[in-house]
């Protein structure tokens, strides 16, 4: 399990520029609320070690992988926000994980 990347645990990885803008950009409103705040893309956390092997000329083949369902790990192993009430506010755009990385 150590150093594995699971292929079951999805999240929306948001690139820290867009969050930081966001934020930002929602403190500067009269809005009130809960705001959701993540990445477009709804990805495993396997396939964002992939992506970065892939941008960064290693082998994605190499990766240590596996799932989290086999685990005794405690928490959510899906977790998508929607932030499309959100993302209508702003003007920031929220890319996801599969733009980012690139």
């Amino acid at each position: 399990m150590d150093g594995m990347l699971f292929t079951d645990d999805v999240r929306c990885p948001v690139h820290v520029c867009d969050l930081a803008a966001a934020l930002l950009e929602l403190a500067n409103t009269d809005r009130a609320g809960i705001h959701h705040i993540a990445g477009a893309d709804a990805v495993s956390r396997y396939e964002v070690g992939c992506l970065i092997a892939q941008r960064d000329g290693f082998d994605p083949a190499r990766l240590p992988f596996g799932r989290r369902a086999d685990t005794d790990l405690p928490g959510p192993i899906d977790v998508r926000l929607d932030c499309g009430l959100t993302q209508r506010h702003l003007k920031t755009r929220l890319r996801g994980a599969r733009e980012f990385v690139k």
